[in-house]
């Protein structure tokens, strides 16, 4: 199912998205967020697992210089390092801090960031 389109019309007190949102531009994040907020009922909570990067550029560096440093010292093959490159052409990532007011400005009355690890982070919002 293409969540930039339609989501299920089950009833749902939780919906939970883990390293997908990263692929869209900020302003299909934003419309699936509404989406998401529209669905969810009082109280109902979104949870997202993803991958930002930093709000500076310097920071935002050094995040991409750790996690290519575990990629080499992981064993992978230069071939997989590769295609990995490739891949990341196809992230569109924003900073934590843009999505937490993204959340904010589509409704949800509590957005908090409850882990964060260099790229990748959780930020739970509440309607």
């Amino acid at each position: 199912m293409d969540y930039t389109k339609v989501l299920p019309e089950e009833d749902f007190d939780t919906v939970i998205s883990a390293l997908s949102i990263h692929h869209l531009d900020n302003a299909q994040k934003e419309n699936l967020f509404i989406k998401i907020y529209n669905m969810l009922p009082e109280k109902g909570i979104l949870v997202n697992y993803d991958q930002f990067c930093a709000d500076t550029p310097a920071m935002n560096d050094w995040f991409n210089s750790y996690w290519e440093s575990q990629l080499y010292s992981g064993g992978l093959t230069e071939r997989d390092i590769e295609l990995w490159k490739e891949r990341r052409k196809l992230d569109k990532e924003c900073s934590v801090e843009a999505e937490i007011q993204m959340l904010n400005r589509c409704g949800f009355s509590e957005v908090k960031c409850i882990y964060s690890y260099h790229k990748f982070s959780v930020i739970v919002a509440v309607k």
